[in-house]
C-alpha cells in the first residue's frame, strides 16, 4: 500500500466512523482518543489533544503595531465567512490589524507577480500551486515553531490533508477546509418531467436517463457540467481510473478506465443531456441551478451558504454521488493558510493563520455550511441535511484527494482542456485524452 493510500485510508475511516454517527450534535465531538497530553501555550490552554482552546491570543509578545494583509480567492459568500473569521481573531488578538485584501479572480497569477514585486500579501489562500511555487524557493514561512509555541500539534488536523503543505517534514500552510461533490438537484426540475428524484443508490444509467428526462421537458438543462477536472474526477475515478499511478510518476488519462469515462460524458452532451453553464446564461452550475436554469449538476457544500444567501427562495436538495461501474467515487478539495516569509509581522501573521484554522474558528465556519471543519474532532459537525448527504463522498472506497504531487494544477489544467476540446467537437475522447497524456507525462518528467 502506498503512503498516498495509507493516509486516505485514515481519511475515510475517520469519515465513516464520524459523519455516519451523530451528525446532528453540536458539540465538539472530541475523541477519547488516548494521546500525550501536551503543554499550554503562553497565550491559550491546549484540550489534551493539541487543538488550542479559545481562551486567547494563540501566540504572545505579538509584534506593536502590527498590520497584516490577508488575501484569498471567493465570492461575496466566501468573503464574509472570512470576514467574520477577522472579528473573531480580533476578539482575542485586538492589537492586531487584519487588512483583508481579497482577489477574486486569477488568485494564482496576481499572488505570484506580487510575491516576484515582494508585495504579496502576508497570510494567504495557499493551494497546491502556491505551494509548489513558494515553498521551495523558501518564500514561505515554516509555521511548525509557531504551532508547537501555540499547543497546535499536526495530529490534530485530518492526515492526508497536510501531504499537500508538508516539506522536507516542515509545514508550510494549516489546511483551512475540505469538501466534496455531491449531486444537487431541482425537485421542480423532476417533477416536470414526471420522474423520482434521486436516491443514493443510483448508477450513472440513472443520471443519464433522468437528466434526458428533464431536458426533453424544454424548462430545464438536464445535468450541468463544465470541462473541469474536478467534475470529471468522480467519473474517472468511479470507473477506476486516475489522473496519474499511486506514486505520481506516470500519466494514466489515455487507459481504458478514464477514456471509458470520458465517453460516457462526451456522449451525454453529444445527446444534449449535459450542458455547460455558458449554454444556459450562467457563470457556473452552482449559479444555473439557483437561476432554476438546469435539474442538476455535481458541486460542493459550498451551496448551502450560496443558496442560502442568494437564492433562497429556490428548493434545492441533495444526495450522494452515482455509483460508476467500479463503484462510488468522489474528490477531495483542500486549501491552506500559509505566511508570507517577507512579512514584517512574522508572530501576528502566524498566530492569524493558526487562529483561522483553529477548531474554534472552523466550528464556527462549518455551521455556515461553506466548509467541513480539517480538524478530527469536528467532522460530526455537519447538521445541515444537504451538507450531510455531499459530505457521504468523503467515505467512499474510490474517493481520491485532488493532489497528484507537485504538477496537480498543470494535470487538472491538462484534463480541463481535454475535456474542452471534446465538448466543442475538435478533437475525438481518444485524440483528445492522447494529447492530454502526452502533456501530462511531460510534466512529470520534468
Amino acid at each position: 500500500m502506498t503512503k498516498y493510500r495509507m493516509l486516505l485510508a485514515v481519511l475515510l475511516a475517520l469519515m465513516v466512523a464520524s459523519l455516519l454517527a451523530a451528525c446532528s450534535s453540536a458539540g465538539s465531538g472530541d475523541t477519547e482518543d488516548d494521546v500525550t497530553e501536551e503543554p499550554a501555550a503562553e497565550g491559550g490552554e491546549t484540550d489534551g489533544g493539541g487543538e488550542q482552546t479559545d481562551t486567547g491570543c494563540p501566540l504572545d509578545n505579538l509584534e506593536e503595531g502590527a498590520t497584516i494583509v490577508f488575501s484569498g480567492w471567493g465570492d461575496e459568500t466566501e468573503q464574509q465567512v472570512y470576514r467574520d473569521s477577522i472579528e473573531r481573531f480580533n476578539e482575542v488578538c485586538p492589537d492586531v490589524t487584519v487588512d483583508y485584501q481579497p482577489i477574486p479572480a486569477d488568485f494564482e497569477t496576481k499572488v505570484k507577480a506580487a510575491m516576484a514585486g515582494g508585495a504579496a500579501p502576508d497570510v494567504f489562500y495557499v493551494n497546491d500551486q502556491l505551494m509548489t511555487a513558494f515553498a521551495p524557493t523558501d518564500q514561505l514561512m515554516p509555521l511548525d515553531e509557531y504551532m508547537d509555541e501555540a499547543g497546535v500539534s499536526r495530529d490534530s488536523f485530518v492526515p492526508s490533508l497536510l501531504t499537500i503543505f508538508t516539506l522536507e517534514d516542515q509545514t508550510y500552510a494549516l489546511p483551512k477546509d475540505w469538501g466534496t461533490l455531491g449531486l444537487i438537484y431541482l425537485p421542480a426540475a423532476f417533477e416536470a418531467a414526471g420522474i423520482e428524484e434521486p436516491t443514493a443508490d443510483w448508477t450513472w444509467e440513472d443520471l443519464e436517463t433522468a437528466a434526458a428526462a428533464i431536458a426533453e421537458t424544454g424548462e430545464y438543462g438536464g445535468f450541468c457540467m463544465g470541462a473541469d477536472w474536478a467534475r470529471f474526477a468522480p467519473f474517472a475515478f468511479g470507473n477506476g481510473g486516475g489522473y496519474t499511478n499511486d506514486e505520481n510518476t506516470e500519466a494514466t488519462v489515455n487507459t481504458a478506465e478514464v477514456l471509458e469515462a470520458a465517453e460516457f460524458i462526451a456522449g451525454m452532451k453529444e445527446s444534449g443531456a449535459l450542458v455547460t453553464p455558458a449554454d444556459v446564461g450562467a457563470g457556473w452550475c452552482g449559479e444555473a441551478i439557483g437561476k432554476e436554469l438546469v435539474g442538476m449538476t455535481y458541486e460542493g457544500g459550498w451551496m448551502v451558504n450560496f443558496m442560502r444567501n442568494d437564492y433562497g427562495e429556490v428548493e434545492w436538495k441533495a444526495v450522494e454521488l452515482p455509483a460508476g461501474p467500479t463503484g462510488k467515487a468522489d474528490v477531495i478539495f483542500t486549501n491552506g493558510i500559509g505566511v508570507n516569509a517577507a512579512t514584517e509581522y512574522p508572530r501576528a501573521a502566524a498566530a492569524f493563520a493558526i487562529f483561522l484554522t483553529s477548531p474554534e474558528n472552523q466550528g464556527e465556519i462549518t455551521k455556515t455550511g461553506f466548509a467541513y471543519s480539517t480538524h478530527t474532532s469536528q467532522i460530526d459537525l455537519v447538521v445541515d441535511e444537504n451538507d450531510k448527504a455531499i459530505a457521504q463522498g468523503g467515505t467512499f472506497d474510490l474517493t481520491r484527494v485532488a493532489y497528484w504531487g507537485p504538477n496537480t494544477g498543470k494535470i487538472n489544467d491538462a484534463v480541463s482542456k481535454a475535456l474542452e476540446r471534446v465538448f466543442l467537437g475538435e478533437q475525438t475522447v481518444e485524440e483528445s485524452f492522447a494529447q492530454a497524456q502526452e502533456e501530462i507525462q511531460g510534466f512529470l518528467d520534468e
